[in-house]
Order: structure tokens, then C-alpha cells, then sequence
């Protein structure tokens, strides 16, 4: 049996709503709390933070993939699951896909999760098929477990330019995915459900500022390199639809295009 850290990542007074599970055999965790709230510097930690199954670690500066990367780093057992701090999830659910993992020599899987309301952010396959640069594209980083020993081995981590908390406020996870892909990491997706989050998530908003938009021309930039035209292109050309009923052509066109702030 194999165990899994699963790293959580908050900030400032979400710690407060922090729910951890009951004590599991072979669940650690790693909390990696960002504190750079001035009004939050003197925060009094929940109970959980003091379990002996969980490290506590806290970084008075944001970005979510430096946090990311600091529970990966922080992890000691040969599995990390990525986690947010307002998802429900299953331990049961991740040690299964875990234990899927060790059994088919896959180094990093992806899984699925569901909203509240009992909708799921896309279609999943039913059933297992191997990522290419294409399908992960739509991976979320709650989706993402991974043998840790592996990526330390080939040195892939979260870009920390991008994400939440930075000027590039989106694509790090699937910048992290591509980097294994291209590593020669073998890259699965298994469908099981190992979480449930709110409704609304951060990655549905890609155009209502210049920062959101020009994450998405960097990312593809970063992914593809001299190739990268394309797939703009192709981007820009996918979510006119959307972003004409909002009212946002325009300011979606240079900056997706043109890389015009």
C-alpha cells in the first residue's frame, strides 16, 4: 500500500475554513499557508494545524505556485495529490487512484471532479486513456496526483510566473502537465471522482482583464514556442462566441493577438 501527501494551499484568513478528514494510515498532509494580508499577520491558526499527520508551513508572499511547489518539495511520501483549500475532497477516492497508479506504472494521473450542484466542469472519458498536449489542456490542478519522486527526478515543478498571485494570473497547471508530457513522464487519466468544489471556478474567467487574457497568450507562448501562432489563433478564434456576448471583442482581440495590454 503506498502512501499520498495531500498539499493544500491557502492564504491569509482561509485557513479558518480549512476542513481536514479524519486521521488515514496512508494521507499525510502539507499545508502551505500565504500570509500577506498586513491586517492578517497575527492569524490564529485552526486545530488541524497542529495534527501530527500534517506539516504546516507559512509563506508571507502569494503566488499559488510557489506555493504549489512548496508542498511538492515538502512532500515525503512517493505520491502528492494538488489541492485547493475549498474542495470537498475523498480519501478513499485518491488513495484508489493512487494505488491505479503504483499498479500501472503511471507517473502522473488526472482525475475528475464535481461542482456542488452535481454538474461536472466538462465531458470525462469513461474510461482510462494516456494525455497528449491537446487533452491537457483541460486539466485543473485539483485533478492532479502525482509520484513526486519522478518529478524531482526530471526537475519538473509549477512554473511560478504563472497562477494566481502573479502577473500571469492562470495556465500553470497546464504548463506543469506539458512539462511532463515532454519529459517522457507517462501522463493518465483515470475517471474517478476524488473531489467536489464550489460552482464557480477562477479558470471560467479568461477575458474580463488584460492580465487573465495575456496569461493565456504567455502560456501558449511557454507551451508551443515558435509554434505558439497557432494555437493563439486557434484560441482567440474558439472563444469569440463567448467573449462577443460579453462585450469583450475588442479588448480580447488585442491582447490575445496582438499582446497589447
Amino acid at each position: 500500500m503506498q502512501q499520498c501527501t495531500i498539499v493544500i494551499s491557502t492564504a491569509n484568513e482561509r485557513i479558518n475554513s480549512l476542513r481536514l478528514k479524519p486521521y488515514h494510515k496512508d494521507i499525510e498532509y502539507v499545508v502551505v499557508h500565504q500570509v500577506y494580508d498586513k491586517y492578517e499577520q497575527n492569524i490564529t491558526l485552526p486545530d488541524c494545524t497542529l495534527r501530527d499527520d500534517v506539516t504546516y508551513i507559512r509563506l508571507d508572499y502569494p503566488g499559488l505556485s510557489i506555493s504549489r511547489n512548496t508542498g511538492l518539495i515538502s512532500a515525503t511520501t512517493k505520491y502528492a495529490y494538488v489541492m485547493d483549500d475549498d474542495v470537498e475532497f475523498d480519501p478513499e477516492s485518491i488513495m484508489y487512484l493512487v494505488n491505479w497508479m503504483e499498479e500501472n506504472h503511471v507517473d502522473v494521473a488526472t482525475c475528475q471532479f464535481e461542482f456542488n450542484n452535481g454538474s461536472y466542469p466538462r465531458n470525462y472519458k469513461k474510461i482510462p486513456f494516456k494525455h497528449n498536449m491537446l487533452s491537457s489542456a483541460k486539466i485543473s490542478s485539483i485533478e492532479i496526483c502525482l509520484n513526486i519522486e519522478k518529478n524531482r527526478e526530471k526537475k519538473i515543478f509549477f512554473d511560478e510566473r504563472f497562477g494566481l498571485g502573479t502577473d500571469l494570473p492562470s495556465g500553470e497547471e497546464y504548463i506543469f502537465v506539458t512539462d511532463c508530457i515532454k519529459s517522457d513522464l507517462a501522463v493518465w487519466f483515470y475517471p474517478i471522482v476524488c473531489g467536489v468544489h464550489p460552482n464557480i471556478t477562477s479558470g471560467m474567467d479568461f477575458y474580463t482583464s488584460a492580465n487573465k487574457t495575456l496569461a493565456k497568450r504567455e502560456m501558449l507562448k511557454r507551451i508551443f514556442g515558435r509554434k505558439a501562432l497557432v494555437f493563439i489563433f486557434a484560441f482567440w478564434l474558439k472563444k469569440i462566441p463567448i467573449v462577443t456576448r460579453a462585450g469583450f471583442l475588442w479588448p480580447f482581440t488585442k491582447r490575445m493577438i496582438l499582446g497589447i495590454k
